[in-house]
């Protein structure tokens, strides 16, 4: 079975399944043919690609709630895209506020420099972009997705294999995972992001207006 994944967390479970499997061919990249095409929903819209499975909920959250002055990195990135659309569709008046880095923009959040920030779920607490949507009645598809050519049921199969390896394994899947991965990520990182969102690999719901607003903001 040949993946073609972003090296970001819709990966982790992936990767973690080849710790007890040999069948599975993971191509750390953007293009290519493959069975599995693994990344964020967004940038499956903003690729083309259809969203055929969701296998992350709830990765990016807004801590501690949406303030007027919020902290974010990656400018353009699929939680910058789903902040702006969800500020700009429901009128709430707000100032964005990039960083360079996680540690730059945590600090600005201690330093009360932004009221809140939106960050990858490495702690309890906060609310996810999904659940601020959820209350305009706008589906977002969830954080990760995959786009399936082939081997569908062996890829769910292998996928929910890699749950279930760092749910009874963290902290051993996670040096697994960081030896795997191209870009190095801490250790603590994959194994917070992993605790703390939700993994279930399952069909999405009607995501016609998720596609609307990705093409919009992007």
């Amino acid at each position: 079975m040949k993946i073609i994944a972003a090296p970001g967390p819709v990966c982790y479970p992936i990767v973690a399944a080849q710790m007890v499997r040999d069948d599975i061919d993971i191509e750390f990249a953007k293009e290519g043919k493959a069975d599995i095409v693994l990344d964020s929903t967004v940038s499956l819209v903003k690729r083309g690609l259809p969203i055929d499975l969701v296998t992350i909920n709830n990765l990016a959250v807004i801590m501690p709630k949406l303030g007027y002055e919020i902290g974010l990195t990656r400018k353009g990135g699929a939680s910058d895209i789903l902040l702006r659309a969800y500020v700009n569709e429901n009128n709430k008046k707000v100032k964005l506020n990039y960083y360079d880095s996680m540690g730059d923009l945590m600090e600005a959040l201690k330093t009360n420099k932004v009221d809140s920030v939106v960050t990858p779920a490495m702690s309890p607490g906060g609310e996810s972009l999904e659940e601020y949507f959820a209350k305009t009645n706008v589906y977002i598809p969830g954080s990760c997705g995959a786009s399936v050519y082939n081997n569908e049921k062996e890829f769910i199969e292998a996928y929910n294999q890699g749950i279930e390896i760092i749910k009874e394994k963290p902290e051993e899947a996670a040096d697994f995972i960081v030896k795997k991965l191209p870009i190095q990520f801490p250790h603590e990182f994959i194994v917070n992001t992993m605790k703390n969102s939700k993994l279930n690999v399952h069909k999405p719901e009607n995501h016609d207006k998720f596609i609307e607003l990705v093409k919009k903001y992007q």
